[in-house]
């Protein structure tokens, strides 16, 4: 019984160990003290600063942060949402504990381990299987650059699949209890793009499923099968309640819902994303093929990783050129030339071994995955085009639901990389396990899959002689050599005529790189199905082929020289000299930074919300009403100082000639509150944006029409003023005889903001804080009173005569809500795993005896 349990699990215990050793070895840094460079966890730290102080002091995350963008929901950037989830354990467990990145490799490992188990692949295959997946370029490359819930959801989406394949395969209970906890995790990951794609494959997979059932009258499975997944997959998604409810209920008043002004041209359309900003990161229709040949259309936007200084003819012709000119010419040196833009971090290669195996398995295996592969495979490659095929695309973000809400195309590569891993894992396991009797007619379909596999190669040599090799970047150069002398014009005609040299050469020499590691495989793989190389030594060889010809490129991505020091990792950033100055500043204000790249900075940046409460920022899902002030007001700097002076900007952040920092103080600043003298009435958004222009947002405010009857306030003798104050601050102004009207912020906790006020009469106060109705409720000593849309994106309020007490809490159903949902789905799921265990147990006890 011992000798028997031992050979069941040695190969599951050497698959951990291999998976082990590879992602520390891979990642030895990590476990050195260092963490990787990310440019986008770096940013998120930033954008989530305001809500770690909060949690220093309050042992949680708040719901509302006011960091960026003058204020907005919190919990799209760091929320605590781990309730009774049995899906975070489980992550952590998959991960093994280690260190990032090493945990993300383990646990894509782990994960397609799982899956080709349930496909009945051998372990030992499995184990290679694995290896192509975790290490697959794209994930080294989006690791690199920071995107960690990508990619922890690329690493769960295998067990995902396998959870539902479960269900499909007849094994119900472990099926239900597997897919609602691997889809928990799943959506854990909280990257809503990822797992759109993930149910993109499911949904493909139960197509090809649902098909054979029918086809075997098997409609009593059909049926128990469709209650099953739907109902894990709902369990699934309700431990992860808090998350989901809030980002949903968030969707709609983000840019990713619309806008009320949207234009044509513009980022966004009445429902959603603009078909151009939607296919951003299109590929090129032949650029899928990188999945095949790394660098097509020249790897990665950092050259370094691509070509040598001394190969390179366009750093020659850099430095054949005077070095002044030389230097500023080098920031276009990117060898990347495709679909995507002027940069990308690299190439979604899925390795040349895998492809060839998977081109294999169209000929060697059986109906039962090859054609749902086949048939989401093209689609979704077609899909990455984007904006390349944009009457197909464009119909579909109108069809398919919630398409519209995600943009870079590209991305959707995941979903073909992952198919030819799991189509090459079948392939290997049938090349493996052929019978004696069946190698001839296995040896026949090999071949057919050799001159497939050939004819591709037909393919890119013809593409290789047709390319001009020039890139979107190349085309802006070109433009600006008119303003140029005839000398400066050669010398960039040069570098530009180097760069396509360079790119076609990275081309060449990635089709022989290929080339050579597929004959290599397909002599390992012809020799097994003649039977004149054992299966355990076919596996060794293969499996070590396909991974040195991926690992080989991965490092050219993530490797040593991306990692620092822990400690300096803790600090991102340090306060200039100009940040230190208006840090003394303790009062209530926001502050608008100009130092790094003008106004582009209200939307590419959020280093300056690491130290203040900034009217910038940067988030791909900003509120739309926040995202029209910028584009219509903001974008006017300096002609928007009403608008300014209403979101409470008391400091201005600017850089001098010599990098030095410029503060100005503007003594506009309205403060936290203020009572106007006066509002006016407008009828449509348009009209109130528009009447913010020039407006003196002192004593007038701006209010729709449809909200007039909410509204109660009494208009103030010719000689009273507007009176202001922040937190701190009393100012106030009134005519002679008139008593002091005045309003002034007494707390600032985030998600509760308290003010007093004192008035002679019903005054209207306008509050320089983002109107957000999906969670925000004020209160007027303690009775609920409705908030005003002011200003098109402020809260204005009501307030009547005498001393109040006036609050503002930040309460949203979609998190309460999804708190209580969470909470008994998780107790489901952990009753279903726990089920499911207790039935195995019996059966494994009942057979034993």
């Amino acid at each position: 019984m011992q000798n028997k349990w031992f050979r069941i699990l040695l190969p599951h215990a050497i698959a951990v160990v291999v998976f082990l050793l590879i992602a520390i070895v891979y990642c030895k840094p990590a476990f050195d003290g260092k963490v990787l460079q990310q440019q986008d966890v770096t940013q998120w730290k930033a954008m989530a600063q305001n809500s770690f102080q909060y949690k220093e002091t309050h042992g949680h995350f708040p719901l509302w942060t006011e960091g960026m963008f003058s204020g907005m929901p919190g919990y799209m950037i760091a929320i605590d949402a781990q309730v009774l989830s049995p899906q975070y354990p489980a992550l952590v467990l998959l991960s093994l504990w280690l260190k990032e990145p090493a945990g993300y490799f383990f646990m894509a490992c782990i994960c397609f381990y799982f899956l080709a188990l349930v496909l009945r692949v051998n372990p030992y295959i499995g184990i290679v299987g694995s290896l192509t997946y975790a290490y697959a370029t794209y994930n080294a490359v989006i690791i690199a650059v920071g995107h960690d819930t990508k990619m922890m959801a690329i690493a769960i989406m295998p067990a995902f699949i396998a959870g539902v394949l479960l269900i499909y395969e007849k094994k119900y209970r472990w099926g239900v209890a597997l897919t609602g906890l691997f889809s928990a995790c799943f959506i854990a990951a909280n990257h809503p793009q990822i797992a759109y794609y993930g149910g993109m494959i499911v949904t493909a997979m139960t197509i090809g499923y649902a098909i054979r059932w029918v086809r075997q009258r098997d409609y009593r499975h059909l049926v128990i099968a469709a209650v099953l997944t739907v109902s894990g997959l709902v369990i699934g998604f309700l431990c992860n309640a808090v998350v989901s409810f809030t980002t949903i209920d968030y969707a709609k008043p983000s840019i990713r819902g619309g806008s009320e002004l949207a234009k044509a041209g513009g980022t966004v359309t009445k429902t959603g994303l603009s078909e151009e900003y939607a296919f951003s990161y299109s590929a090129y229709k032949t650029e899928p093929l990188e999945l095949l040949v790394p660098k097509v259309f020249g790897g990665g936007g950092d050259w370094r990783g691509d070509i040598s200084e001394d190969q390179s003819k366009a750093i020659a012709a850099l430095q054949n050129m005077p070095q002044p000119f030389g230097q500023s010419l080098q920031q276009f040196l990117h060898f990347y030339w495709g679909g995507i833009g002027e940069d990308t971090g690299g190439p979604a290669y899925a390795g040349a071994v895998v492809c060839l195996l998977a081109l294999l398995g169209f000929f060697l295996l059986d109906g039962r995955h090859k054609w749902w592969i086949l048939g989401i495979g093209i689609f979704s490659i077609v899909l990455s085009w984007g904006g390349y095929f944009a009457d197909f695309n464009g119909l579909m973000m109108k069809v398919l639901p919630g398409y519209n809400k995600f943009r870079t195309p590209s991305v959707i590569l995941v979903i073909p990389n992952f198919l030819l891993c799991m189509l090459a894992t079948l392939s290997l396991q049938k090349i493996l396990t052929v019978a004696a009797a069946d190698r001839a007619a296995v040896w026949a379909n090999f071949k057919k899959g050799l001159y497939l596999t050939g004819g591709i190669f037909v393919v890119l040599l013809m593409l290789y002689f047709s390319y001009d090799y020039k890139g979107i970047l190349d085309q802006r150069i070109t433009q600006a050599m008119a303003s140029l002398d005839s000398q400066q014009a050669e010398y960039v005609h040069s570098f530009l005529a180097g760069m396509r040299d360079d790119r076609q050469s990275l081309f060449l020499n990635s089709i022989g790189r290929s080339f050579l590691y597929i004959a290599a495989a397909a002599i390992l793989a012809g020799l097994a199905i003649k039977g004149r190389l054992r299966p355990l030594l076919s596996v060794l060889l293969i499996g070590a082929l396909a991974f040195i010809d991926l690992i080989s490129i991965d490092v050219h991505y993530l490797n040593g020289d991306i990692y620092q020091d822990e400690e300096e990792a803790q600090t991102p950033f340090s306060p200039t000299p100009g940040d230190q100055q208006v840090m003394q500043d303790k009062s209530y204000y926001r502050v608008f930074d100009l130092r790094q790249g003008g106004l582009q900075s209200l939307t590419s940046g959020a280093a300056t919300s690491y130290f203040h409460r900034s009217i910038g920022g940067y988030h791909p899902a900003k509120l739309s009403i926040y995202e029209d002030l910028i584009e219509q007001q903001l974008d006017k700097y300096p002609d928007c100082l009403p608008v300014l002076n209403m979101l409470n900007t008391k400091y201005i952040f600017q850089q001098t000639q010599d990098g030095k920092d410029h503060v100005m103080q503007n003594p506009g600043a309205l403060g936290a509150a203020w009572f106007v003298q006066s509002v006016r009435y407008k009828p449509t958004p348009q009209q109130v944006m528009d009447a913010l222009t020039g407006l003196d947002t002192k004593d007038t405010a701006i209010v729709f029409i449809a909200d007039s009857g909410k509204l109660a306030y009494e208009a103030p003798p010719v000689s009273d003023s507007a009176t202001t104050a922040g937190a701190g601050q009393v100012t106030a102004g009134a005519g002679p005889g008139s008593p002091h009207d005045t309003i002034e912020l007494t707390k600032n906790d985030n998600d509760e903001m308290d003010y007093s006020s004192v008035t002679s009469r019903k005054r209207f106060a306008v509050f320089s804080e983002v109107f957000y109705d999906r969670g925000w409720k004020a209160y007027i000593d303690d009775a609920e009173t409705p908030i005003i849309r002011t200003n098109y994106m402020l809260r204005g309020l009501s307030v009547p005569a005498g001393k109040h007490d006036i609050r503002f809490v930040f309460h949203p159903a979609s998190y309460y809500t999804g708190r209580t949902l969470q909470i008994l789905a998780g107790f489901v799921l952990l009753a279903l795993l726990l089920w499911a265990g207790v039935m195995e147990w019996r059966n494994v006890k009942k057979i034993n005896v």
